[in-house]
């Protein structure tokens, strides 16, 4: 029965009401490392679990960092969870060397946030607890200002994330849990390792912050997580402005690629400008790629510029490139499209697989009224064509006459004129005779073959896509 009196359970039912961390019926994976926080927090899911209802299932990582010590821990915990009544899943992890490139923190946080995933796939779990408390979220704070962050950083620790990691002991402080365990006799373990200097997170805790505490605001880390509280309010507002001024197709996303309107990017203010790019990069890059300012402040110049090209290289294997009025952020090519050539017979067809196309060609008759192309069927006067007929992507040196136009032009320069993103160029069809190209895919014809009053003889040349089966088509056996 939960007693009123105690300080701790109250505030940590005023941060569940508060957040919604908890509905009725949920089943819980605890995280439990049998430090004093993860102890009191299981405590606390066990005294609550009438009132909510709840399944709470312990969940142990052990590093393995520790040796013996380690091993310890994890007997401490079983028993624990055992005195609770209740279960507890253990995982060791039997290699902690961390790969290469990765901070031990990182690397050690990615396998025990996996681990925490398993159990709760496992057990059905909807909601994974974790025992961070105030002074995480001030050291976090501080850790972040350091870095120098933005409102991301500054934030600090979310009392829930992606719906099911609640964290209930958010608003407590360390002393109001270290009093709450002597009251219920309970005991935990001390990690030496929180301790050691090598880590930035312990310099600040056992360094700057009873220095902060001492020489400049004795109640520091209260007003850091209050900070964090408003600028996560702030926050919110401002990705709620982004997706709402992003809501008109300026932005398209999709899978390991993203894009933007440069014109819709100037439209916004600076710090949805950033705020945009910094998203975008983290949704298409694999996750663990780190974007600094730096990265982020060289694509919105890349968007600023006058110039309608340009790229930069980023973290994660992406890239940034300036195609005209759009910036398209994707890993970039590794290697430029390949030749093709394919010898037309007419009539025939062509398999263009490099494209994903079928053409086809026949001769007729030129009718009373002169055609025009309409759709994917295109016409040229077949006198004028000098074969061999040959479909093919651009070489260098190619020309084309492009209707209503005397004389040639090189098909580059008009494809600049076209605005057709680079990327895109080397892979388009060509259509070319003997003399020049007289076809160019989602362009026009030569003037050079153009249909006229006096054709007598009409190559018609259609582009087409080829049959496919829906997917969701199935026989009624």
């Amino acid at each position: 029965m939960v007693s009123f009196n105690d300080g701790l359970l109250r505030k940590v039912e005023q941060t569940i009401a508060r957040h919604a961390l908890l509905a009725s019926g949920d089943t819980v994976v605890a995280a439990l490392s049998g430090g004093a926080d993860s102890c009191a927090l299981l405590s606390v899911l066990v005294q609550l679990a009438e009132k909510y209802r709840l399944k709470t299932v312990a969940a142990h990582f052990n590093h393995g960092l520790r040796g013996s010590f380690s091993d310890a821990d994890e007997d401490f915990c079983r028993k624990l969870a055992e005195g609770f009544g209740l279960s507890c899943v253990v995982e060791k992890l039997h290699d902690p060397s961390v790969p290469r490139g990765m901070s031990p923190e990182d690397y050690f946080r990615r396998m025990r946030y996996r681990f925490l995933d398993r159990v709760a796939a496992d057990v059905g779990a909807t909601k994974i607890a974790l025992g961070h408390q105030l002074q995480d979220q001030a050291e976090t704070v501080l850790l972040n200002i350091l870095r120098g962050s933005g409102l991301d950083g500054l934030k600090g620790i979310a009392p829930v994330r992606d719906g099911r990691y609640i964290r209930p002991l958010l608003d407590a402080t360390r002393a109001e849990i270290l009093v709450y365990l002597s009251k219920k006799g309970l005991t935990y373990r001390d990690d030496q390792s929180n301790e050691s200097p090598v880590y930035l997170r312990n310099r600040i805790r056992e360094e700057l912050m009873p220095l902060l505490k001492k020489r400049f605001n004795p109640r520091i880390e209260q007003n850091l997580a209050r900070m964090a509280q408003i600028v996560r309010r702030d926050d919110d507002f401002i990705a709620a402005s982004l997706r709402e001024a992003a809501a008109g197709g300026f932005v398209r996303q999709e899978q390991g690629r993203a894009a933007f309107s440069v014109t819709f990017f100037r439209s916004l203010h600076e710090s949805l400008r950033f705020r945009l790019i910094k998203e975008l990069l983290e949704r298409t890059a694999d996750s663990g790629a780190g974007f600094s300012f730096a990265h982020i402040a060289a694509v919105a110049d890349l968007a600023l510029a006058r110039s309608p090209g340009g790229s930069v290289s980023l973290p994660g294997g992406l890239g940034a490139r300036r195609e005209y009025e759009t910036v398209v952020i994707e890993p970039p090519c590794a290697a430029a499209a390949a030749d093709y050539a394919y010898p037309v017979a007419v009539p025939g067809t062509i398999d263009l697989r490099e494209r994903g196309l079928i053409l086809s060609f026949r001769m007729e008759p030129a009718g009373r009224t002169a055609p025009c192309p309409a759709g994917a069927s295109w016409y040229f006067d077949a006198d004028k064509i000098r074969e061999p007929l040959v479909v093919r992507n651009r070489r260098p040196g190619d020309r084309f006459e492009p209707l209503g136009t005397k004389g040639s032009q090189k098909i580059k320069k008009l494809m600049i004129d076209r605005k057709i993103p680079r990327a895109g160029r080397q892979g388009l069809a060509l259509l070319a005779d003997r003399e020049s190209v007289i076809w160019i895919e989602n362009l026009h014809v030569s003037e050079r073959v153009k249909v006229r009053p006096e054709t007598k003889t009409l190559l018609v040349f259609e582009v087409g896509l080829p049959a496919r089966i829906p997917q969701d088509s199935k026989e009624n056996i």
